[in-house]
C-alpha cells in the first residue's frame, strides 16, 4: 500500500469516528437531558429503519435497534471521513482543484444532510430536525478540525486565503 493511500485511510478514518462519537455524545447529552434514555435516538432510528416502528410510541430501547442503526451510522461516518481525506489529499496535490474539491465537499454534505432530512421525515417524530441539523453541524465542525490537524499544507493555504479586497 503506498504512503499516500495510508494516509487517506488513517485520516478518514480518525475523521469518520470524531463525526460518529460527536453526534453519539450528541444525541446522548440531548435524550438525558429530556429524560430519556442516552441510546432512546438510535433505539427510535434503528426500530424505524429495521423493525417497521412508525411512532415513537412503539420504541423500546433495546441491543438491537441500538447496534444496528449505530452501525449503520457508523458506516457512513467512515466513509465521509474517507471521502474527505481523498479529496482533501486530491486539492494539496493540485492546488487548482481546490475549489472543485469545496464544491464537491459541500456537494456531498448538502446531501447527506438532506437524505437524513428526507429518510426522518414522517417517519418518526421521536427526533426534532434541529437536533438532526445542529449535530451534523457540531460533526463537520470536529471532523474539519481533525483533517485540519492531520493537514498542514491546507492550513497554511487557508491562512493565504483573500478573504476580501483591502
Amino acid at each position: 500500500m503506498s504512503r499516500d493511500t495510508s494516509r487517506v485511510l488513517a485520516t478518514g478514518l480518525a475523521a469518520g469516528l470524531a463525526g460518529y462519537a460527536t453526534v453519539v455524545l450528541f444525541f446522548a447529552a440531548a435524550n438525558l437531558i429530556a429524560g430519556r434514555s442516552p441510546f432512546y435516538t438510535a433505539a427510535l432510528l434503528g426500530s424505524a429503519m429495521f423493525y417497521g416502528v412508525r411512532t415513537p410510541a412503539q420504541v423500546t430501547v433495546a441491543a438491537g435497534p441500538v447496534l444496528a442503526y449505530n452501525m449503520v451510522h457508523m458506516f457512513v461516518f467512515l466513509g465521509l471521513g474517507f471521502f474527505a481525506a481523498a479529496m482533501i489529499q486530491l486539492a494539496e496535490r493540485h492546488p487548482v482543484a481546490r475549489y472543485a474539491v469545496l464544491v464537491a465537499l459541500l456537494f456531498v454534505a448538502g446531501h447527506v444532510f438532506g437524505a437524513l432530512i428526507v429518510f426522518t421525515h414522517g417517519l418518526v417524530t421521536g427526533v426534532e430536525i434541529w437536533t438532526i441539523g445542529a449535530a451534523t453541524v457540531a460533526a463537520a465542525a470536529v471532523m474539519l478540525l481533525v483533517l485540519l490537524a492531520r493537514h498542514p499544507v491546507l492550513r497554511a493555504g487557508l491562512r493565504t486565503l483573500p478573504l476580501g479586497s483591502e
